[in-house]
């Protein structure tokens, strides 16, 4: 087996692929929209844009990757990112952005999927657990640095510096992934089984009726959705609302990244100690309470110092969340791994559509939405943790 370390901060980088994608170039918004001869709502489209092509992707990365090997989609799909990021270095043409962006999602998911299938292979669903967190302490570090690096290369090198790093670090990653990740695949679909269609047909099928899967990929998704309604809303709540610099605003953002490092670097101690399952209720009552707290704060205007300390706190719990609900939702299956992470990063980017896509609907320089609707979310993700929690008690 290959060093474990290695293979760890590499699935990490896959990982953080996707996070420097999406802040990275955040301080350019106003001067591509000079460049590009159009508003910031066509540049931030190409945020959304994104999300589309990273959702879409996933569906084919995994299902291909059960049947052709690991090892071959992850090369398809770094060459894809590659590709989008040089393009839009570039291009001054918004509509080709957008396109770009796309390819750029389309091929970077491939490293989301494969990786959580890579770990489900190599690891019985413990140590899972703690290699997810291990891969959540390296890839956490991007959204603490991710907009202060994006502004330095904007003002020593321009907007597409940022496209220039990416294309670089997806180049590095590469062939890192060529040289130490080993395919793990043991199962590939051979000439003479069933056809891909049945095949996969009768996968999701597993898949869709597995109760660990379905309550964890939405206890999962809700954390996820949580932590981008709260990415998307920080500078309007510490900028406008509060009236905080950029700067300010920068170390308030980098202090609440600290607390997903903190969470991934405590989970596996707390597995050791205490069932999965407790974490996962406790940790989504957590969410609940810090939500149900941030609401009181706004309205009754508490000191902000108190409004981060809560939002700390729930991203702590969001932290905890992931891991876990990874882990829990894929270790099931022996077979079709790729296919059932591809299910579960894509309803993970679909509640996170709608549910941000409401927020930014009601958004009318009001925090209002936000907290409302990660309050809605922590609910339901308390009701299937307890689900979740109840079962494994009955089954224990």
């Amino acid at each position: 087996m290959r060093n474990l370390s290695i293979i760890v901060f590499i699935l990490a980088l896959l990982n953080t692929l996707e996070s420097l994608s999406i802040d990275l170039y955040l301080p350019a918004f106003p001067s591509m929209s000079k460049i590009f001869q159009t508003d910031i709502g066509h540049i931030q489209i190409s945020i959304s844009i994104f999300f589309a092509g990273f959702a879409i992707g996933q569906l084919l990365w995994g299902p291909l990757s059960d049947k052709k090997g690991r090892k071959p989609m992850l090369y398809c799909g770094l060459i894809l990112f590659i590709i989008g990021a040089v393009a839009i270095i570039f291009t001054e043409n918004v509509y080709v952005l957008w396109m770009m962006r796309f390819l750029q999602a389309f091929g970077g998911s491939a490293g989301i999927v494969i990786g959580r299938a890579i770990v489900i292979d190599l690891y019985d669903k413990e140590k899972a657990v703690t290699i997810f967190s291990k891969q959540s302490q390296i890839s956490g570090i991007a959204p603490i640095v991710a907009p202060l690096l994006g502004s330095v290369f904007l003002r020593f090198w321009g907007w597409n510096s940022a496209f220039t790093f990416l294309s670089i670090l997806g180049a590095l990653t590469l062939l890192l992934v060529v040289k130490y990740v080993p395919e793990t695949n043991s199962r590939i679909t051979s000439p003479e089984t069933l056809s891909d269609e049945i095949k996969l047909k009768h996968q999701l099928k597993i898949i869709i009726s597995n109760k660990d899967f379905i309550s964890n990929t939405i206890i999962g998704s809700i954390a996820f959705s949580s932590l981008i309604i709260y990415i998307s809303n920080a500078p309007l709540l510490f900028m406008e609302i509060h009236g905080f610099s950029s700067e300010v605003f920068s170390f308030i953002f980098a202090f609440n990244s600290m607390a997903l490092i903190f969470a991934a670097y405590i989970t596996p101690k707390l597995t050791q100690r205490i069932k999965d399952t407790k974490i996962l209720l406790s940790a989504a009552i957590l969410l609940l309470s810090m939500s149900c707290l941030h609401l009181l704060i706004s309205v009754t205007q508490l000191p902000v110092g108190l409004e981060v300390a809560v939002l700390f706190s729930s991203l702590i719990a969001i932290g905890l969340l992931f891991p876990i609900t990874t882990a829990h939702a894929l270790s099931p299956f022996k077979e079709g791994r790729g296919t059932a992470a591809a299910l579960m990063g894509f309803m993970q980017l679909m509640v996170t559509f709608l549910m941000s896509g409401l927020v930014g609907f009601l958004e009318s320089k009001s925090i209002m939405p936000m907290v409302m609707a990660r309050i809605a979310l922590a609910v339901i993700a308390v009701y299937f943790a307890y689900y979740t929690f109840s079962r494994k008690k009955v089954l224990a």
